[in-house]
């Protein structure tokens, strides 16, 4: 609902307030009583006990039924239970009231998104945002209030746009809330939204946004290291690796940094891990396989800080960069001598208190600097990271071409990668190959609206309609590997754990390495996965090796026996190789420290 939380109280007895009602010396007993009812129905919102919450909010209004602000809790609670056309029309009612309502705007704004409905999203955004624009020019004492609406407004209209594939007027909207935003952690939050966004944005756009990561150190400007030269001298036995995420569980990072955290070398290095999400079955796993857990989810930066330092962590090392829940604040407080990103993220972080950022010899070829980067490259001299084959994939399926008679190209990456420069030169793969089809599945094309926002960018770049699967989210995806042929990576955003899927259920993959750091990341991943002849160096090579591929029958049933055995001995899933390759890591940059500190 947007406001603070409120004490727990006892549920007020609601059949007195119609006799109050009839008394006028009971008015002021009738708004004591409101105001408790009130706090009750918010307390049990923010609780999540939004059935409960709406049951109270129905109460009163059956007495009060102008109340707008127990109203506005009914609608919200109505939200959350999955009652959207009920809330709808709280929503409006809440305008006959007050037309210019801003959270009952906003409400409509959660509904649309639960609905899938993003163009109406959208479009109710703008018009939120215009509204109170106009008030805030026009009435001075509603600024401080409308403010906070207006930050959050774009902070969504962010999101939104991102997700429908607009991303240079997303990182305009985060940067708009940033700016609006007055308290330090959550201008940052915003921030880190747009700076994520830029990864979405085309090739020829990103040279514009090349210094908005310096942006985001200069929020933290006043903030003194905790750490120093003087933590050389610690002598500890092992060396303390802190791991920091909100993503130490059953999610894509939580999967590749499970070796680093179940197969290190104990006689070498002891493990501290700063979780920041709710845990399940593989956290703990990962909790009974360390030295240190601890879950520092709802936690202050400084809070997280103090106990990290207080833990005397060596290596601190980020496994978000600027994704959602981020702790980069944390390291901004510098609560370990040396700090590193890497894993969950695949682009500079522009935070100063970031020594490092852990690559490969692909992603960042040696003699290749990438000026975006404000940290110093770590190259593995294989994989920055490390895929584990799941346990329980699927079958392996012929390749579908041999029962439909045409080839099928595919994408499974979230569809947002996918900008009209990708679409272009996907529609020269599919005229490269005659009745060739094109199948996409995503998120966004589990509503109409998604789908008809797609359909328009594919008929603008020249790819019929009649060629074209979409195909929304489901959870036994893999299995429907079984109707692609070839997937075509995205770029300059390319897929990572996507791939890795594609590769292990026989299908191949082919990528476009780019010019930077995150554009080279599929390029790594296929040539530690021994397919590094699926890796074109230009647009048409790309088309080429495309085509060669569906013209090539043969190869592709062979692919599709051997991809899955072929991963299994490949570097990109050679765990112990791995976590051997980030240990030296992790000795070099500590001895380098000490060097430094003088007490080597």
């Amino acid at each position: 609902s947007g406001r603070k939380r409120y004490v727990k109280m006892a549920v007020p007895n609601l059949s007195v307030l119609p006799s109050y009602c009839e008394r006028r010396d009971g008015m002021d007993d009738v708004q004591a009583l409101r105001q408790e009812i009130l706090l009750r129905a918010n307390d049990l919102y923010e609780k999540r006990e939004y059935a409960r919450a709406a049951e109270v909010a129905q109460e009163l209004l059956t007495v009060l039924p102008e109340d707008v602000e127990m109203r506005y809790i009914l609608a919200a609670a109505l939200t959350q239970t999955g009652a959207y056309g009920a809330a709808r029309a709280e929503v409006a009612r809440i305008r006959t009231m007050c037309p210019d309502h801003a959270g009952a705007a906003r409400q409509e704004v959660y509904i649309d998104r639960a609905e899938g409905k993003l163009a109406t999203e959208i479009a109710h955004l703008r018009a939120l945002i215009e509204m109170l624009k106009r008030r805030m020019a026009e009435e001075e004492e509603r600024r401080a209030h409308d403010a906070v609406f207006l930050a959050s407004a774009y902070s969504l209209l962010g999101a939104a746009l991102t997700e429908a594939g607009e991303a240079q007027e997303a990182v305009a909207a985060f940067l708009a809330s940033a700016q609006l935003e007055t308290g330090r952690a959550q201008r940052a939050v915003e921030y880190s939204n747009a700076l994520f966004a830029v990864n979405y944005l085309p090739t020829y756009l990103r040279p514009l946004y090349a210094g908005l990561a310096y942006g985001y150190d200069a929020l933290f400007a006043d903030v003194l290291p905790r750490a120093g030269a003087a933590d050389a001298t610690r002598g500890h036995a092992r060396i303390r690796i802190g791991y920091i995420s909100p993503d130490l569980c059953v999610h894509p990072v939580g999967r590749l940094v499970r070796p680093l955290l179940t197969q290190y070398d104990r006689t070498q290095f002891a493990v501290h891990c700063y979780a920041r999400c709710a845990e399940d079955a593989l956290s703990a796993e990962m909790r009974a396989a360390v030295d240190v857990w601890h879950n520092v989810r709802g936690c202050s930066a400084a809070e997280t800080a103090a106990l990290i330092r207080h833990d005397e962590v060596d290596v601190l090392v980020d496994l978000a960069g600027h994704t959602q829940g981020n702790a980069l604040p944390v390291l901004a407080h510098r609560p370990a001598p040396v700090q590193m990103t890497g894993i969950g993220y695949f682009n500079t972080t522009g935070l100063s208190a970031v020594d490092y950022v852990l690559s490969d010899v692909y992603v960042d070829p040696p003699g290749v600097g990438d000026d975006a980067m404000t940290e110093e490259i770590i190259r593995l001299p294989h994989s920055h990271f490390c895929y584990t084959l799941p346990d329980d994939l699927p079958p392996v399926m012929p390749p579908p071409m041999e029962q439909r008679g045409c080839v099928t190209f595919g994408s499974f990456n979230n569809f947002n990668k996918v900008t009209d420069e990708v679409l272009c030169l996907w529609r020269q793969v599919l005229d490269a190959v005659p009745g060739a089809r094109l199948l996409v599945k995503s998120r966004i094309f589990d509503h109409g609206e998604g789908r008809t926002m797609v359909a328009e960018r594919l008929a603008r770049c020249g790819i019929p309609a009649a060629r074209v699967e979409m195909r929304g989210f489901s959870r036994g995806y893999l299995a429907e590997y079984g109707d692609v042929d070839i997937a075509l990576d995205p770029f300059p955003y390319t897929g990572g754990i996507t791939t890795c899927e594609a590769l292990s259920m026989g299908v191949p993959v082919v990528t476009l390495a780019g010019e930077s750091h995150g554009a080279r990341f599929g390029a790594s991943l296929l040539t530690n996965a021994h397919l590094p002849e699926l890796v074109a160096q230009t647009p048409p090579d790309y088309v080429r090796i495309a085509a060669g591929l569906a013209s090539d029958p043969a190869t592709l049933r062979a692919l599709r026996r051997n991809l899955r055995t072929m991963l299994r001995h490949a570097p990109l899933t050679d765990a112990a190789g791995y976590v051997h390759d980030v240990e030296d890591v992790y000795r070099s940059i500590w001895a380098k420290f000490v060097r430094a500190a003088g007490t080597a």
